[in-house]
């Protein structure tokens, strides 16, 4: 009589199934970090079009930083960012060949930074936008 092999599928199933659901989720999660790295990168862009134009014009906000938690509300999802992530300033240049005055925005923020997969977790999302002062 052979040997009992009851048992035998789950145990092979625990050793391969962890490697296999993290070949499912990472893909998902770097697809979500792409996709948030990318709007916050165009919200930092027209925050510094709409702070270098005039608050005025900015949709009713009062600030930079309302109107690019605003436009990331409705780009990225609500609570994307905070306005203590957004650092709107004024400067001579914008990684640009040309000096004059511009409108700097950066934008920090963790949203979908390791949210499923524990490496990725700690990791920011940078992104800064400028545009030349009227």
């Amino acid at each position: 009589m052979g040997a009992d092999r009851r048992g035998e599928t789950a145990l092979e199933f625990a050793l391969v199934g962890g490697l296999f659901v993290l070949l499912l989720m990472a893909p998902i999660e770097i697809g979500l970090m792409v996709w948030t790295g990318s709007s916050l990168q165009q919200v930092a862009e027209q925050t510094a079009r709409c702070a270098a134009i005039g608050s005025s014009l900015c949709s009713g906000t009062n600030t930079p930083q309302s109107f690019a938690v605003a436009l990331a509300a409705k780009w990225v999802g609500p609570k994307a960012i905070t306005a203590a992530e957004v650092s709107p300033q004024q400067t001579t240049g914008c990684n640009h060949t040309t000096t004059g005055s511009f409108e700097k925005v950066t934008i920090t923020s963790s949203i979908w930074s390791g949210a499923l997969i524990a490496p990725l977790s700690g990791a920011t999302q940078l992104a800064v936008g400028c545009y030349p002062r009227s």
